[in-house]
C-alpha cells in the first residue's frame, strides 16, 4: 500500500481501481441525470412530414408572385389541414388549404400564407401578400432525420435532451447503472442525528453531509454505525458488503490507538492502494478494494472528512456512475486577499466566490467558526503541491461548488437599475 502520496497520484490511483459500471435500459421517464453508456440514434424523422410553421393557406407560390395589398390575388378554398390529420384536399393553381400550425402540407402545395396577410371572402381567401416556395414550410427531417445520432456515450442526460429523445422515437436508453453506498460512521462519540446528546457525545455531521452530496448527484445511501471496538466495526461491513457497491467509512484512520478502520480491513483481506495523501485538509484518507468493491476511508475531523470526501471519495464514486469528467468545474477568478499554503502538499481554502462588473473575484474565509465556514463556501481555492501563496489581485482558478453565482446579478447591477 502506498503511503504519504501526492494529491495528483491518489487521484490517479483511484480512477486507475474504479472498473466501468455495469449498463441497464432505463425508461425516458427516470433517465434525466443518467450517463449514457452507448450513442443514441433517432429511430424517425421530425418532423415525419413537411408541416406549417404557421396557421393560414397552404398556396401554389405561383398564384401569388404579384400579390401585394394593392394587388391582392383571390383563391377558392378547396379544404383543411390540420395537425395529426393528413388534409385529402390537394392544392392546384387557383386553389388553397386553410392550415394550421404543424399541418401536413397538402399535395401541391409548395408555401404557406400566414394567415395575417390573408382576408376572407365567403368560399374564397384574399391574399395580399407573396410567397416563395418553401416559406413557412418545415421539411420532413430538419429537426431530426432517421439515424441520426442524438446524444453520444457518456453525456449526462438532461430534461431537455430526454424530449428530444422522445421525439427522435425513442422509449429510454441504456445508461451506466448508479451505485448504492454505505455510509459508515466509527467512534463511541458518535450520535445519530436528532437524538438526545450526552455529555461528550457529538451528532454525526460528517456522515449526514456525505449522504446529502450523494443524494445531489442521486447516488442512493444506506447508513451505519459502529463503535471503536472492532468487532462492532466488522459486524457492519458484513451487514452491507452483498447490498452496496461502494463503503465510505468516517474517523478511525490517523493513527491513534483508537484509529482501528485499516486494522480491521486488513483482517477482512482488503487490498490496500494507499494510506494518507500530501493534501490539507484531508490527509488521513485511505483507499483500497474490499471483496472487489471500492472503500474509501475518510478522517473525523469536519474539515478533513469533507475535504477528503470532496476531492477523493466523490469523484471515485461518480466515475462508477460514468462520469466522464470531475464533479467541480473551474474558473478564474481575481483574489481579494493573500492566501498562504505549503509547499510540501496540496492545499483547500474554503472561500466565496463572487460575479461583479469585472468578472468574478474570490475570497478566502476566515471565520471563527470552522463549520460555519464550510457551510458558507462555494468555491475551493486550490494551492498546488510546490506553491506556497498567492498575492491578492493574482487571477487564480478555483473549484466552484455551487453553480448559482454563475447567474447572480452583481450589487453593481442592481445600484445601477436603481439610478
Amino acid at each position: 500500500m502506498e503511503k504519504f502520496i501526492g494529491f495528483t497520484q491518489a487521484l490517479e490511483l483511484t480512477f486507475s481501481r474504479i472498473e466501468m459500471p455495469a449498463t441497464e435500459y432505463v425508461s425516458l421517464d427516470g433517465l434525466a441525470g443518467r450517463v449514457l453508456a452507448a450513442d443514441i440514434a433517432a429511430k424517425v424523422d421530425s418532423p415525419s412530414v413537411n408541416a406549417s410553421l404557421k396557421d393560414g393557406f397552404a398556396v401554389q407560390s405561383a398564384d401569388l408572385r404579384h400579390a401585394d395589398e394593392a394587388n391582392p390575388v383571390s383563391l377558392e378554398i378547396a379544404g383543411s389541414a390540420t395537425a395529426g390529420r393528413i388534409s385529402d384536399a390537394g392544392v392546384s393553381r387557383g386553389k388553397t388549404v386553410r392550415i394550421t400550425t404543424g399541418a401536413a402540407i397538402p399535395d401541391g402545395a409548395d408555401a404557406v400564407l400566414s394567415e395575417e396577410f390573408t382576408n376572407r371572402d365567403g368560399p374564397a381567401v384574399v391574399c395580399c401578400n407573396t410567397a416563395e416556395p418553401g416559406r413557412n414550410v418545415l421539411a420532413r427531417g430538419t429537426d431530426i432525420r432517421a439515424g441520426e445520432i442524438v446524444a453520444r456515450q457518456s453525456e449526462r442526460v438532461s430534461p431537455a435532451m430526454v424530449g428530444l429523445m422522445a421525439t427522435a422515437g425513442l422509449d429510454g436508453a441504456e445508461v451506466f447503472k448508479t451505485p448504492v453506498a454505505c455510509v459508515m460512521a466509527t467512534g463511541d462519540e458518535v450520535v445519530a442525528p436528532g437524538r438526545p446528546l450526552p455529555p461528550g457525545k457529538l451528532y454525526a455531521s460528517n456522515i449526514t453531509e456525505i449522504c446529502a452530496w450523494l443524494t445531489h448527484y442521486r447516488i442512493p445511501s444506506h447508513v451505519a454505525y459502529a463503535g471503536d471496538a472492532k468487532a462492532e466495526t466488522v459486524a457492519a461491513i458484513n451487514q452491507w458488503l452483498e447490498q452496496v457497491d461502494v463503503f465510505i467509512s468516517s474517523g478511525g484512520v490517523w493513527g491513534s490507538e483508537k484509529d482501528i478502520m485499516i486494522a480491521v480491513l486488513e483482517s477482512l483481506g482488503w487490498n490496500g492502494i494507499y494510506h494518507r495523501v500530501r493534501m490539507g485538509p484531508g490527509k488521513a484518507v485511505a483507499f483500497g478494494l474490499l471483496k472487489g468493491k471500492p472503500f474509501f476511508c475518510l478522517p473525523g475531523g469536519p474539515p478533513s472528512n469533507e475535504m477528503a470526501f470532496l476531492q477523493i471519495a466523490l469523484p471515485g464514486i461518480l466515475k462508477m456512475a460514468g462520469w466522464p469528467h470531475l464533479p467541480f468545474p473551474k474558473l478564474s477568478a481575481r483574489l481579494e486577499t493573500p492566501v498562504r499554503g505549503n509547499k510540501d502538499w496540496t492545499q483547500f481554502i474554503h472561500a466565496r466566490l463572487e460575479r461583479g462588473q469585472k468578472g468574478f473575484s474570490v475570497t478566502p474565509l476566515k471565520q471563527r467558526s470552522r463549520l460555519q465556514s464550510m457551510a458558507r463556501k462555494n468555491a475551493l481555492i486550490v494551492i498546488p503541491e510546490g506553491c506556497d501563496a498567492f498575492q491578492a489581485d493574482e487571477v487564480l482558478e478555483v473549484q466552484l461548488l455551487n453553480n448559482d453565482v454563475l447567474y447572480e446579478r452583481s450589487p453593481e447591477y442592481y445600484n445601477g437599475r436603481r439610478g
